[in-house]
């Protein structure tokens, strides 16, 4: 397992010196950059184990679930906007964004809501890449940049003017905002002037639609 100094940690781990020595990098499909391996939640977080043969204890057992699915190893991220759930303890967290740091906020709702980053198609199918590291694969078209909630179907929420969207990156990260228009920029990157405390612009790949979802 590769580690890091506690004092070295990213920045964006909800972390403060304690007696642990090491925190554990992300392994798997979520970027580091977005992502809290599943050791610290365990470990730091919600406090449910002491160590990480405690932790591993939890996982093995099938007690820690991302989006409906069993984590495999304490060192896979659980990432932004992933839906973190304690069946034992009646827990369940969503993982946001606030500034720079990620957060663990607790949640009654457990739809998972991932925003579509690219997408190819596969004989008669779509396989469409999503923010967090997976693939979806439907015969379904929708469109890159939109959003995909998946509860008991799947549902497209479109990124336009009037959505609702939370800010993935810059000063805002983690902020609400609504579109206001939509810029298409040819060769360069489309952007969106977006309304939170104030207006502003931002790239198109920076916003996640969320409009009528409740994340928290």
């Amino acid at each position: 397992m590769t580690h890091q100094k506690k004092l070295s940690a990213p920045n964006h781990y909800p972390v403060t010196e304690q007696e642990q020595k090491y925190v554990s990098t992300t392994e798997g499909s979520r970027s580091t950059e977005t992502s809290v391996p599943a050791v610290l939640f365990l470990r730091d977080v919600v406090e449910y184990a002491d160590t990480k043969k405690e932790a591993k204890k939890i996982v093995r057992n099938g007690d820690l679930l991302r989006n409906g699915e069993p984590v495999k190893d304490i060192r896979e991220g659980l990432g932004e906007l992933d839906v973190v759930e304690l069946p034992p303890a009646e827990e369940s967290y969503r993982v946001m964004r606030n500034a720079g740091r990620m957060e663990f906020v607790r949640t009654e709702n457990t739809e998972t809501v991932a925003k579509i980053t690219g997408k190819d198609k596969q004989g008669e199918r779509l396989l469409y890449r999503l923010h967090n590291g997976e693939n979806y694969s439907t015969r379904d078209d929708f469109q890159t940049g939109n959003t995909l909630v998946f509860d008991e179907g799947v549902e497209e929420i479109e990124l336009e003017e009037g959505a609702e969207v939370i800010i993935r990156k810059g000063s805002h990260a983690g902020d609400r905002a609504t579109v206001k228009e939509v810029t298409e920029r040819g060769m360069n990157p489309d952007t969106a002037l977006v309304e939170a405390d104030e207006e502003f612009e931002t790239q198109l790949e920076n916003l996640v639609a969320v409009t009528g979802t409740e994340l928290e």
